[in-house]
């Protein structure tokens, strides 16, 4: 079972390996396909003042540097692209899959709030 904020690293030919925050409700999640965003450290000064983005610092959800959610990244992870045998990298709590969530709101100029 896969859930809501939880962190693995994807990995596919066209990018290099990046963590990212599962985003969609559980019971969305159990094809062979996940909703996700891309989590990405580089431009963190800039992105992290962006509406579009929600901070994660260092040491917070498996997180080795600070870091932002991209909400505009929002794409369908193929399970086999996810570290699957490694599970998890971290899990976000409820304040920060909030933020993340808001984010996704803004992109989509919607008032969104997690339930």
């Amino acid at each position: 079972m896969i859930e809501p904020g939880e962190i693995y690293l994807f990995s596919d030919p066209s990018i290099p390996p990046h963590p990212v925050v599962v985003v969609a409700r559980e019971e969305l999640n159990r094809g062979d396909r996940v909703l996700v965003a891309i989590i990405t450290s580089a431009k963190f000064t800039v992105r992290s003042l962006m509406p579009n983005c929600a901070v994660l610092r260092q040491g917070q959800f498996g997180m080795t540097k600070d870091c932002v959610v991209q909400a505009e990244t929002l794409f369908n992870a193929f399970l086999t692209d996810l570290d699957m045998a490694s599970g998890p990298i971290g899990k976000l709590d409820d304040v920060a899959m909030r933020d993340v969530i808001r984010a996704i709101g803004y992109v989509m100029d919607a008032d969104c709030e997690p339930i």
